[in-house]
């Protein structure tokens, strides 16, 4: 990941194949939704991308389970995790639900007609 990409990335905005979440308790990527770079706090990025490994890696929270590798970026004086999502032939859950991505939203799918097409 070259900051040129992350440059192109950030001109470009959430898409349906890219996802910016800044960095707090909760989420560990270190970009607002609008775009801003607020940054991983200082020395904290090897935990969050440990964390990270280890929550996907579990059947009862992702399943099947993924095999992801972030990588921890500087860009800008801040650091970032980069994380690639590849496409899978498979249905993943979390937490034992289904979730489709609609726009910018994910849907909670309860029944198979509620999957949405890609076109």
């Amino acid at each position: 990941m070259t900051s040129e990409k992350i440059k192109n990335a950030l001109a470009a905005g959430e898409t349906i194949a890219v996802e910016f979440k800044r960095c707090d308790r909760d989420f560990y990527l270190g970009i607002e939704d609008d775009g801003a770079v607020s940054g991983i706090p200082e020395n904290a990025a090897p935990d969050m991308v440990k964390n990270f490994n280890k929550t996907v890696s579990n059947p009862d929270i992702i399943n099947p389970t993924v095999y992801l590798t972030p990588e921890i970026v500087e860009y800008e004086g801040r650091q970032i995790i980069h994380i690639h999502i590849p496409p899978s032939s498979e249905v993943h859950t979390c937490k034992r639900v289904v979730y489709d991505r609609v726009d910018d939203a994910d849907e909670k799918v309860t029944a198979t007609g509620l999957i949405h097409g890609r076109t």
